[in-house]
């Protein structure tokens, strides 16, 4: 290998754990199982992210701060379509680096018929394969495996652009 290209890719890796907080994301990609984390929910209680296997598929939206604008249209939206959620099999779950009593006061204040997880040290994000504090979204199927994952969202249409991707409960 030429020298140069030594260096781009310590670079490149360098980068990669500047970005992650020291610690590389894992590459999940559709057709994955996703990992078996604990969290901590808007209550203060862990949660496995396996408790939602073989009962209901899973839609984790991240947000980077509640109470800000974006991430209020975004967790207002899925509101306004949970149900339709529900309908094809899916549970909602909003994420951020907030402190659950936050996630509490936030899900109160916008009437969320859906729980939170408080990902403060960005560990559940990573562990998913996504960017802590970004605005992202990972979609889990009923077994366990990635069935889609959103890297670029906009706050507005996101809710129902995820919602036209999932299939029709059978």
């Amino acid at each position: 290998m030429n020298s140069n290209l030594v260096l781009l890719v310590l670079c490149t890796g360098l980068l990669s754990l500047c970005v992650h907080g020291g610690e590389a994301a894992a590459e999940l990609k559709v057709g994955d199982p996703a990992p078996d984390v604990t969290t901590t929910d808007e209550a203060g209680k862990e949660v496995k992210l396996s408790s939602f296997k073989d009962k209901q598929g899973v839609v984790i939206f991240f947000f980077p701060k509640a109470f800000t604008g974006g991430c209020t249209a975004e967790t207002c939206g899925f509101r306004d379509v949970a149900a339709e959620y529900t309908a094809r099999g899916y549970a909602l779950v909003g994420a951020s680096r907030d402190p659950s009593d936050v996630l509490t006061k936030f899900k109160e204040e916008n009437k969320a018929p859906y729980g939170f997880f408080s990902d403060p040290k960005g560990d559940l994000a990573k562990s998913l394969g996504l960017t802590p504090g970004a605005r992202q979204t990972i979609v889990i199927g009923k077994d366990g495996k990635v069935e889609h994952i959103y890297k670029s969202v906009q706050p507005l249409t996101h809710p129902k652009d995820v919602l036209k991707d999932l299939p029709e409960k059978k």
